[in-house]
């Protein structure tokens, strides 16, 4: 969601990835992968999202340090929030827009039938 509106920064990405999962961790790796930025990339921003306390080291799986969404920092719940209303909006104006472009098949097939059977008894 951020991406689409923030632009697509290796940083906005992997705070995309890891807001749409905020309850679990991940490896570098697999930030990498995931957020599709490459692992040296996200190791720099690793240490920058670290000292802004964005994001946390929770475990090590192996030699694997793993992290997640600080979900105490309070700039983070604004960001959870925002990401969590903009989903929300978009899927009201799309459900909205789904609905004005719906019309039941049944409702045109017995208009159109009543009208051709109406003119075919007219003449």
């Amino acid at each position: 969601m951020f991406k689409d509106i923030f632009g697509n920064s290796p940083q906005t990405k992997i705070l995309d990835f890891l807001a749409d999962h905020p309850d679990y961790d991940y490896s570098i790796s697999e930030i990498s992968k995931h957020s599709q930025v490459s692992r040296p990339t996200v190791y720099k921003i690793k240490d920058i999202l670290l000292k802004k306390g964005l994001i946390i080291q929770t475990r090590e799986q192996g030699n694997s340090p793993l992290y997640k969404l600080n979900l105490d920092n309070k700039l983070v719940q604004v960001i959870l929030k925002f990401d969590f209303e903009i989903a929300k909006r978009i899927a009201d104006i799309e459900s909205q827009e789904s609905v004005k472009k719906y019309t039941p098949a049944l409702v045109k097939t017995n208009y159109k039938t009543r009208n051709k059977k109406a003119v075919a008894t007219s003449h």
